[in-house]
């Protein structure tokens, strides 16, 4: 080799094993721009088997304002098809297997770890079938019921209407923020759906000022995207709600690892027992869907 030739064997800097790992903030927008087009994908999947959801949401938007009208034409219509992206988004009304499959390969991304797209989706929407539709179910009912008594109480005067209002309002808040970690939990970690609920509702609790910003930061994303009705349709359609889930699970997945694992009985942490159903021992964490092929 030439005296002014590269050497290509010469080893580069490589990486400082003490490094201090980088922000997520950093990380998500990484994985964002390498996963771009496999993030465009599921995006397209989801949208495609979500329509029924979308009708949904919809529907019991109709309901949460049906005291609000606008000009009796398009003003309503799009103030209802916003807060229907909405219920989808965060996601509270949507198609439960189709969310599962959904969010498996979105947490998978999160963990920087590999995914099958449409093998992981359809997986782990089958796998999941039950539970997903029963939370589905629960969900659609929740909010229509928390619509109908929101609307109810506003409609009457007095202090005690008001505190209703008040509490229902609230009670809609926390249900959102359970939605941060009810699917995620889903497709990690062995619950029914009582302990499933449980635990999010005490995720919600717990972190309530960070969940609270969370769905706040979702709000803003989603306002600024439909801000013309047009674009935000078609930003829908092509990345909208995987960016959010994405950005979601880069949220909540470290929690699920951190408070919903087994608990290592020798480091103390009596934080996780909150967590956990000994009786059932359901706190394991589930396979991969090759490790479940490896046991058959």
């Amino acid at each position: 080799m030439g005296l002014l030739s590269p050497n290509y064997n010469k080893p580069g800097p490589g990486v400082d094993k003490d490094a201090p790992p980088k922000p997520r903030f950093f990380v998500f927008f990484e994985v964002f721009k390498r996963k771009f087009w496999n993030l465009m994908k599921v995006n397209l999947m989801f949208v495609l088997f979500n329509i029924l959801a979308l009708a949904a949401a919809y529907y019991v938007s109709a309901v949460l304002l049906q005291r609000i009208r606008l000009d009796g034409g398009m003003g309503d219509i799009v103030i209802r098809l916003f807060l229907a992206a909405i219920l989808t988004l965060i996601p509270v009304v949507t198609t439960g297997p189709v969310q599962a499959g959904f969010t498996y390969v979105l947490r998978n991304y999160s963990r920087e770890e590999h995914s099958f797209i449409w093998g992981d989706f359809k997986e782990n929407l089958l796998r999941n079938f039950k539970q997903g539709m029963i939370i589905a179910i629960i969900d659609i009912f929740a909010m229509i019921v928390f619509s109908i008594a929101l609307n109810v109480y506003s409609s009457m005067s007095g202090i005690l209407p008001v505190l209703g209002a008040t509490f229902i309002f609230i009670s809609i808040i926390i249900f959102f923020m359970m939605h941060l970690y009810i699917y995620p939990m889903l497709v990690t970690v062995n619950l029914n759906i009582k302990n499933l609920y449980k635990n999010a509702l005490i995720f919600s609790i717990m972190k309530f000022i960070p969940n609270f910003l969370m769905i706040l930061l979702n709000l803003i994303i989603a306002f600024l995207a439909f801000y013309i009705p047009f674009v935000g349709v078609v930003l829908y359609i092509l990345i909208l709600p995987a960016f959010m889930g994405l950005m979601n699970n880069f949220y909540v997945n470290p929690l699920i690892k951190k408070y919903v694992a087994m608990p290592d009985e020798g480091n103390g942490n009596k934080e996780e027992s909150i967590f956990e159903d000994n009786k059932k021992g359901e706190s394991f964490y589930k396979p991969a869907i090759e490790d479940e092929d490896k046991n058959i």
